[in-house]
């Protein structure tokens, strides 16, 4: 499966390129969320970053999961949104594990950003 995902980066770049996003609309439902979605990551979150190797982007996914609960408490609001820093968190490394994986494996990415090489990059 890494191999499947690892062929089609090399060859359409970004997930959120215009070429790759192109190849991901042809893509039948099955093969497009192989893709798009990691549901490991999305379970386990900053601790599959860790188990995978990439303890910088798991260590950053881990900040964000206990600060949005603290602020949100500071902020006096219901206890019940502090959940919300556990779904930010599971959505974000749902989206972003694939390729991050790919770019610690092949580019030797040590970054400590977890949506490294997902933004769309504005020409000026």
């Amino acid at each position: 499966m890494w191999q499947y995902r690892f062929d089609f980066y090399d060859r359409y770049g970004a997930p959120s390129s215009p070429s790759a996003r192109a190849a991901l609309a042809r893509l039948t439902l099955a093969p497009r969320l192989t893709m798009k979605v990691n549901v490991w990551g999305f379970l386990f979150a900053a601790l599959y970053f860790f188990v995978k190797g990439m303890w910088r982007k798991g260590l950053t996914l881990l900040a964000i999961n206990l600060t949005i609960p603290l602020v949100l408490s500071a902020a006096e609001w219901p206890a019940a949104l502090g959940q919300l820093g556990n779904l930010v968190t599971g959505v974000t490394a749902m989206l972003t594990a694939n390729y991050a994986y790919y770019l610690h494996v092949v580019a030797h990415s040590r970054s400590w950003n977890p949506l490294e090489g997902l933004g769309r990059r504005i020409d000026v």
